[in-house]
């Protein structure tokens, strides 16, 4: 996968607050370009003295070289930013770099979101490690109220340059995350090595997944006794991060990152107690992992089918409360292999896995 950067300068009407205003018809205007799976559109007031003018930069995340340069190709400002997707931005640079790791811990926020950009430049032999270094701390960004995020690299002559797009749900959760330093790169003890070779840029923008399924129906999937997903509400896999066609057929083991015996622990509870719960992490194609809490119950809606209802790490756990409600909407008459917002079982999945676990 492609990540490619774009900065450059939008008329000085087209802030933060307007692109939230035009975040549907973006949000339209993406689905239909080919091969384009995220889309997040960053603005900030320069701080130049006297310059009233907005720095702008867009982020996109695609699936195949080839798609993207089709849409971007030759006269970008009048094809994909301009005519595609009616951002008149005024282009600086383009930059690409090589997808090597994606985290997800909540949905794209409707409200604005705020926006880092950090850049490191490795010195020749050192790639790996700063790569390393930059993986490791994905994980810990979550906890910190991170809402998405995108590891890339690129080759420059013997160097390699390294940058990393997080996604935050706002300004305040920064300020907290850093120590109300939000100028800084988080873990910047982790970064000592390059001290003067990285360069962080801040905006308040919007974040787009047009590949997302449209939230419907409570965010519930149905298995089997072996683990496959049999039913999916478009919630359920909108929150997952993957189509619902991809998902129906698989077994729960193909997509957790789960230890093994945390994912047969969780298995075994809810054969033998009915109900469980915890927390999880499931795989996100091309380097990714998207961060999920969740709670289970064993023979619902009927015997040998068993429901999962699933939130994303920043939303409150699910309790059983949650599920009872949730099945309830889905499966309004019990008995009845399939409800409102459910995809239809498909008894043509490929064979499943062995059970391995429920998370």
């Amino acid at each position: 996968m492609i990540l490619r950067i774009v900065f450059g300068r939008f008329p000085t009407d087209l802030d933060a607050n307007a692109l939230v205003d035009a975040r549907g018809r973006l949000a339209r205007s993406a689905l239909d370009v080919p091969g384009l799976e995220s889309l997040i559109v960053g603005a900030r007031r320069s701080s130049m003295p006297g310059d009233h003018g907005v720095e702008a930069a867009i982020v996109s995340v695609w699936t195949d070289a080839t798609l993207m340069a089709r849409a971007t190709d030759v006269g970008e400002q009048d094809r994909f930013l301009a005519a595609r997707l009616q951002l008149p931005l005024s282009v600086d640079e383009a930059v690409h770099y090589e997808i090597v790791g994606r985290t997800f811990a909540a949905l794209p926020p409707e409200r604005t979101a705020y926006l880092r950009i950090l850049t490191i430049r490795s010195r020749p032999n050192e790639e790996a490690r700063l790569v390393q270094t930059l993986r490791d701390q994905q994980r810990r960004f979550v906890d910190l109220g991170l809402v998405a995020s995108h590891l890339g690299r690129r080759v420059i002559g013997r160097e390699c340059e390294a940058v990393t797009v997080g996604v935050w749900p706002d300004l305040r959760t920064i300020r907290s995350a850093t120590g109300g330093r939000p100028e800084r790169p988080l873990f910047e003890q982790d970064l000592a090595d390059w001290v003067g070779r990285l360069h962080l840029e801040t905006y308040d923008g919007i974040e787009i997944a047009p590949r997302l399924p449209a939230v419907s129906g409570p965010p519930i999937y149905v298995i089997d006794e072996h683990l496959r997903i049999v039913d999916i509400t478009a919630s359920a896999a909108a929150t997952i991060g993957r189509p619902a066609e991809d998902l129906v057929g698989k077994s729960v083991p193909e997509i957790s990152l789960a230890e093994p015996a945390t994912a047969s622990a969780a298995w075994e509870a809810l054969i033998q107690q009915g109900l469980t719960s915890g927390e999880t992490s499931y795989l996100v194609p091309d380097s990714g992992a998207v961060f999920l809490r969740y709670i289970a119950q064993r023979d619902v809606p009927i015997p040998g089918r068993h429901t999962i209802l699933v939130h994303r790490w920043h939303e409150p756990p699910p309790t059983q409360a949650d599920l009872a409600e949730a099945v309830q909407e889905a499966f309004p008459v019990r008995g009845q292999p399939a409800g409102p917002g459910l995809s239809t079982d498909r008894d043509t999945a490929k064979p499943p896995a062995s059970p391995q676990g429920a998370s």
